[in-house]
């Protein structure tokens, strides 16, 4: 009876010390599991971090890239622009120098069938054909007050007008010739590329004489007159001359003669060609 109480005693001892050692191993093995899982989420962040750092460093040199772009994008543009005025400026001087050996007579012979006379029951002044179809740029003042008008072309035809529409403040006024005909017409310049000192010619029709050319230079080409920028020239400007093209070298358009200073000859001045532009297109663009 000693033997078996002895006995079962050994194998309680025994349970416990396995229990022990059970409950060891679970320990230890939830202590590497959680060492595991600590070292996981470790590297884990570690890692998402690195990720977050090389997508930002990539988003940053993207951002800077762009920046580069858009930098050399409007040193480009910038560069055209400057291109595009010295090559006008270029061509106008070799047209200048063209005039200068051959005179505006051939120039003038190409451009003065778009010269047109305006015609009202109140008085005259001259217009410029700017478009195939017969619409003419022209003074507001030359048709102010008037209820009636035609215009004149330069071989004598003469054609019913439609008021398209005009600018008080600019002093301007586009009409259209009622007919089914195609005529010549002026092409624009671009006033901002004159300089002093170049030639230019007023075409027009100054007191119902027939069609003249009046040659001259730019004094100034843009002088502050009650508030407003005008091209100075020195061309003669007569009454009927209001309304006319002011042309350079190449035939083009480069001001709209508008009015001189009273008791001096040489004191005219014209719209510039690029405000004349804007407010025609402005005008046509409401009818």
């Amino acid at each position: 009876m000693e033997r078996i109480l002895k006995e079962q005693k050994q194998h309680i001892i025994y349970g416990l010390i396995l229990l022990v050692v059970i409950i060891g191993f679970v320990l230890t093995g939830s202590y590497q599991i959680n060492r595991l899982e600590k070292d996981y989420n470790s590297r884990v962040d570690t890692l998402s971090s690195s990720i977050e750092k090389k997508l930002q460093d990539k988003q940053d040199q993207i951002t800077k890239l762009s920046g580069e772009i858009q930098k050399t994008s409007e040193q480009v543009t910038e560069t055209s622009k400057q291109y595009e005025t010295q090559f006008g400026e270029l061509s106008q001087r070799i047209g200048d120098l063209a005039v200068d050996s051959e005179s505006f007579s051939s120039v003038i012979s190409d451009v003065i069938d778009a010269t047109v006379t305006v015609v009202t029951n109140v008085g005259q002044g001259s217009g410029a054909i700017i478009t195939s179809d017969g619409y003419v740029v022209t003074n507001y003042h030359v048709i102010q007050g008037a209820s009636k008008a035609s215009i004149y072309t330069y071989d004598g035809e003469g054609y019913a007008v439609k008021l398209i529409g005009y600018d008080v403040k600019e002093d301007l006024a586009v009409l259209k010739m009622v007919s089914n005909n195609t005529f010549d017409y002026f092409k624009f310049g671009d006033s901002d590329s004159l300089v002093a000192g170049q030639k230019v010619v007023a075409l027009g029709n100054p007191a119902g004489l027939s069609f003249t050319a009046t040659e001259g230079i730019i004094s100034s080409p843009s002088r502050e007159v009650s508030g407003k920028d005008y091209i100075q020239t020195d061309v003669t400007i007569n009454p009927g001359n209001s309304g006319g093209p002011l042309i350079n070298s190449l035939g083009e358009i480069v001001g709209i003669v508008n009015f001189k200073i009273s008791n001096y000859e040489e004191l005219g001045f014209a719209i510039p060609s690029n405000r004349v532009e804007k407010t025609v297109d402005e005008i046509m663009s409401k009818e």
